[in-house]
């Protein structure tokens, strides 16, 4: 499990702790509750811990666009993180916070391994670490807008919290072919450049097999997914093929739903090995509820505590093929986004569907629309 994400003063999100979660987790609430938040301020915080919160509070729209407004200042003007999460056999422990957001953001940290001290900085202070010997050191003059994790870059929680990504697909840009000079490290957020990914992961045998696998599942009769580059402008199209045909055809002339669907699986396997989170933002856009299922299960199996698969939703179908200890209820009260966990309602569900119960607000999370 993922012991403690404890977010404070991020967009609606005055105060919310999410304890104990499933590594594949389902926050399902509706619209404007704030699921969302939760994701873009984690990747906020990774942001800051990777380029520094002056550059972060700038890439997420400044000020205005970040800050708790059901605060009043100055509290409006901080927002922190607190993380406890074991990755690769080390239980780590970390606190961050911004101060003055508005105006020059420094910042507060500390970090635990194992309960030992391995960092720390106070406010307007020089950082202090612990160095192999046990002495308490300190970096003078270090930047205080600047995270003190950029120093230790060789520990897992900063490799995990510099990859953490938060996908909203565009299946119409995602049709489109991809120019010669896109991105095949990584797929983009809303899966521009998921064919030149694709080119490029298709090369190897097991994750071409996998990808087969899924997209025979989630649309059937589909027997053959491919890159092609095209000998006039040198861009790269995705192209399929299905039983009983002879030729195969552009991503144009498919489904907004199978090209969504294939953005998720190339999401989750291309990651899979990786450290961080991965955030799929309403996954059952255009596809069947069977297909649903399966999609979820496919999250399920390889999410992990070192690579955490969370979903935001307000499907029913997604909360259906979910277990209740999977599903959290976001609800909004007096403008601040709040979290529970179905399971913690001690409600005896019985014969009764994990949807029906949701949309029947049996768990008491808010109504989910």
């Amino acid at each position: 499990m993922i012991e403690l994400i404890h977010l404070q003063g991020f967009k609606s999100i005055a105060d919310c702790r999410i304890e104990n979660a499933d590594p594949f987790s389902v926050f399902a609430g509706s619209n404007g509750a704030g699921k969302s938040n939760l994701a873009d301020g984690l990747a906020f915080f990774g942001a800051v811990i990777k380029r520094g919160a002056v550059q972060a509070i700038r890439d997420f729209g400044g000020y205005a666009q970040i800050h708790c407004f059901k605060h009043r200042k100055p509290k409006s003007g901080r927002a922190s993180l607190e993380l406890k999460i074991k990755l690769q056999n080390e239980q780590y422990h970390y606190w961050i916070k911004i101060y003055q957001i508005d105006t020059e953001p420094f910042i507060e940290e500390r970090l635990l391994i194992d309960n030992k001290e391995i960092f720390k900085r106070e406010k307007r202070k020089s950082p202090e670490y612990v160095d192999r010997e046990g002495e308490v050191k300190s970096f003078p003059d270090f930047p205080d807008e600047m995270s003190t994790f950029m120093l230790f870059p060789h520990r897992a929680l900063y490799q995990f919290m510099i990859n953490i990504r938060v996908f909203r697909f565009d299946p119409l840009a995602a049709k489109e072919p991809d120019i010669s000079s896109a991105d095949a490290t990584m797929l983009g957020s809303h899966g521009k450049n998921v064919a030149t990914m694709l080119s490029v992961l298709e090369k190897n045998t097991e994750f071409r097999e996998q990808i087969l696998e899924w997209v025979g599942l989630l649309v059937p009769g589909m027997e053959k997914v491919s890159t092609k580059k095209q000998a006039l402008d040198g861009t790269t199209v995705i192209t399929f093929k299905e039983e009983g045909t002879k030729a195969s055809f552009p991503a144009r002339l498919i489904s907004d739903g199978t090209i969504y669907a294939l953005c998720i699986i190339t999401a989750i396997l291309s990651r899979s090995d990786s450290l961080g989170f991965t955030f799929i933002e309403e996954p059952e856009r255009g596809i069947h509820p069977k297909g649903i299922s399966e999609l979820v299960g496919l999250m399920r199996e390889y999410a992990q505590v070192e690579h955490p698969v969370f979903v935001t939703s307000h499907s029913e179908s997604v909360v259906r093929s979910s277990q209740i200890k999977e599903l959290w209820l976001a609800n909004k009260v007096e403008g601040k986004t709040q979290l529970k966990n179905a399971q913690e309602s001690g409600v005896d569900l019985g014969e009764l569907n994990l949807d029906k119960a949701w949309l029947m607000n049996f768990f008491d999370g808010g109504l989910p629309w």
